[in-house]
């Protein structure tokens, strides 16, 4: 299906008034992060966090603090530009495409992360017509439809686990179809357990059927970024399901990533995902070696230093 063979939209718009609630909801999430931020500033000032530390470098500590107020100051700014255009009285657009805001990294780094649903979601239409997937003839009402019912949400998150990337995916795609369409190079490599439970065709993910946005990290491998790095060595039975991804989303992700950079995810470690096949668990990773993707399945009490967990949040509606 063609990019012109979409409708155009035909979603109901909302009310200045629940456009407003929304705003609401969105100065409300931010200042009460700004308040948590606030404390735990104030409990370092008691603590000495600031102070150089014995086996520190003059002048660490002051970096600490540097960290920290750059941070709340970015917040700040944040929270004044929503209530100013809350108070302006002017009328507020019915979708708000744009969503910057920053995240503290665990290294302690502050960054502005800044998303925009229209140019993502015509990178992925894009992908899909380019792939033979057809989609609805209402999917880009459904995603912004997704979008803004969730954005304080989708904020809170970002602010949470710095995402910084999303995928915008179609539900009710068979996989075998799916990763037929979205195959590479040369294809699968499927491990026995996978095969033995049915592969591609009995695989079971959550949350599939539906049109979906997913929230992840842009990192080509775990170790990349901190927040996935500290997954690694993870046993399948503790891995959050409803924060990993499931094999679905990973297909697409694996083939979106390589269309924008011309590399493969996971060409180092493995990840877990929330797809069942049969009584064990699926996780993946890319093969340089013969250029196709291992699709592999194993006991969820397994663990090694290798194997851990793509972060994500997953957004469809009710």
């Amino acid at each position: 299906m063609s990019i012109e063979n979409l409708t155009p939209s035909t979603q109901p718009e909302k009310s200045q008034a629940e456009l407003r609630t929304i705003l609401e909801s969105r100065i409300t999430s931010s200042i009460s992060t700004l308040d948590t931020d606030i404390e735990a500033y104030q409990q370092a000032l008691k603590d000495g966090l600031f102070d150089d530390k014995e086996e520190e470098e003059e002048g660490v500590g002051e970096q600490r603090r540097a960290t920290m107020q750059k941070r709340l100051t970015s917040q700040i700014e944040q929270a004044e530009k929503l209530k100013e255009l809350l108070d302006s009285g002017q009328e507020l657009p019915q979708s708000q495409p744009d969503l910057s805001t920053s995240y503290t990294r665990p290294d302690g780094r502050v960054e502005t992360i800044t998303l925009n649903l229209e140019s993502k979601l015509q990178e992925f239409i894009d992908l899909y017509a380019q792939t033979n997937i057809n989609l609805p003839p209402n999917f880009k009402d459904t995603i912004r439809s997704i979008w803004n019912n969730n954005q304080v949400e989708i904020e809170k998150a970002i602010q949470q686990q710095g995402f910084n990337e999303l995928l915008i995916l179609p539900g009710n795609i068979p996989l075998p179809e799916l990763k037929d369409k979205m195959s590479m190079e040369n294809g699968y490599l499927e491990g026995s357990n996978f095969t033995d439970g049915g592969s591609f065709v009995s695989a079971k993910s959550p949350n599939v059927t539906k049109a979906r946005i997913v929230l992840v990290h842009n990192a080509q491998d775990l170790q990349d970024r901190q927040e996935l790095a500290q997954t690694l060595n993870i046993k399948g039975q503790d891995v959050k399901l409803d924060q990993a991804l499931s094999l679905e989303d990973y297909i697409v992700f694996q083939r979106y990533y390589f269309e924008k950079t011309g590399k493969h995810l996971d060409e180092v470690n493995y990840t877990w995902l929330n797809t069942k096949s049969g009584v064990c668990l699926v996780y993946s990773c890319w093969s340089p070696d013969d250029g196709r993707l291992g699709v592999l399945a194993i006991d969820p009490g397994v663990q090694a230093s290798i194997l851990g967990s793509r972060l994500s949040r997953c957004f469809y509606l009710p």
